[in-house]
């Protein structure tokens, strides 16, 4: 078994966002990760229309590589989400002048 190929790289696969981006930048990537997602899925359904049955070696691994989509996406959003309510806490706490 190879530790280092896809299985491996797919159950670690990480969102590392740019500390300075600001929400609609972490919304845009969410939407493009779901996006990828959407279209594996796609493809998978095609793949097994076409052949019946997909490589059933591969299987699992297709399967957790559209999850990783899924959570990445996710949490682009989070992130969004969080600095948007960090945004509204500073405009409250800013004093007027």
């Amino acid at each position: 078994m190879n530790i280092y190929g896809e299985p491996w790289i797919v159950r670690h696969a990480t969102y590392y966002s740019d500390p300075e981006a600001g929400p609609d930048a972490l919304l845009n990537d969410a939407t493009e990760w779901l996006r990828y997602a959407y279209n594996a899925i796609h493809l998978l359904a095609e793949l097994a229309h076409e052949r019946g049955i997909a490589d059933m070696q591969r299987l699992p691994v297709m399967l957790e590589g559209i999850g990783a989509f899924i959570d990445m996406g996710a949490r682009c959003a989070t992130q969004a989400h969080l600095r948007m309510q960090w945004q509204q806490v500073q405009q409250e706490t800013e004093p007027t002048r």
